[in-house]
């Protein structure tokens, strides 16, 4: 068997679980998405972190950023163009704290999701930030069945107690806004840790729960040899599933690959780009400042 056609069966089998699991993704629950290819890079346990994208993973890091930025986000996963996913961030600093606005989209001609945000953010103390968002979300289904929307609401804190240490905690959706009937909306706390033992050195550890599946357990590590570059890895639970990347980073941009992997259905590629402005640019990619 040629690696050509060995690919193309790989794909139908891919195609065949979809098409099975396709009625719970449609009516039943947003897939699993967290822009950023840091944080997939580290399992999704990104709670306690102030990196700029917070934006989508817990606003009250945008109290942290204090220069304009914008990134862009794509991941494909399972290599199959009809579970693609895409997202655009930015913050926006302003006096008190800064907003930051997200636009997410995820899906193909046939079935598609989106979500625009607009979220704030903001120290209230100097070692505690606290940041809210409201989303809109819309979906769309071919064939006749339409299109629908829904507004939900998120919140988020983050301690800093010691210098080497920040604990996180968010809740999305406590409204329990749905699409419809038939089309929930999870909602969802998660609650995280991140410790650096050295300067080259994150460990992190996140418990996530939700009303649609069972407790999820993440952890990741990033390791920083040379200021510019960082290798990451990650795992998580239910499904079990195992996570790696690297990223590099000047002053103004960023930049981040990662990969996971399911026992299943196999690899997912992760890509994301950013760039910060303002010559006072500073990395605030770790939980102390």
């Amino acid at each position: 068997m040629g690696f050509e056609q060995g690919l193309n069966i790989n794909k139908s089998c891919k195609l065949f679980l979809f098409a099975l699991l396709f009625p719970f993704i449609a009516f039943s629950n947003e897939p699993e998405k967290f822009p950023g290819a840091r944080s997939t890079g580290l399992s999704n346990s990104t709670i306690a972190l102030t990196d700029p994208w917070s934006v989508f993973n817990n606003q009250a890091g945008l109290g942290w950023q204090r220069n304009y930025w914008a990134g862009v986000y794509h991941e494909n996963r399972y290599f199959l163009n009809e579970l693609s996913y895409s997202s655009l961030g930015g913050c926006i600093p302003v006096k008190t704290g800064t907003f930051g606005v997200g636009v997410t989209h995820f899906g193909y001609n046939q079935f598609s999701q989106s979500r625009f945000g607009l979220s704030y953010g903001m120290m209230l103390t100097k070692t505690i930030s606290a940041g809210i968002g409201i989303n809109y979300h819309t979906v769309r289904i071919a064939q006749g069945y339409g299109s629908s929307g829904a507004i939900t609401a998120e919140a988020g804190i983050i301690y800093q107690p010691l210098d080497k240490i920040a604990i996180g905690a968010h809740v999305f959706n406590p409204t329990r806004s749905s699409l419809g009937s038939d089309q929930n909306l999870s909602t969802s706390f998660g609650i995280g840790l991140a410790y650096r033992p050295a300067e080259t050195v994150l460990l992190l550890v996140q418990g996530d729960d939700n009303t649609l599946t069972s407790p999820v357990v993440r952890t990741g590590i990033e390791y920083s040899p040379i200021k510019k570059l960082c290798f990451r890895a990650g795992m998580s639970s239910n499904p079990m599933s195992l996570s790696f990347g690297l990223g590099w980073r000047t002053k103004s941009i960023s930049f981040d690959l990662a990969f996971s992997y399911h026992r299943v259905l196999g690899y997912t590629p992760y890509i994301s780009l950013s760039y910060t402005f303002g010559s006072n640019t500073k990395i605030q990619d770790k939980p102390e400042q």
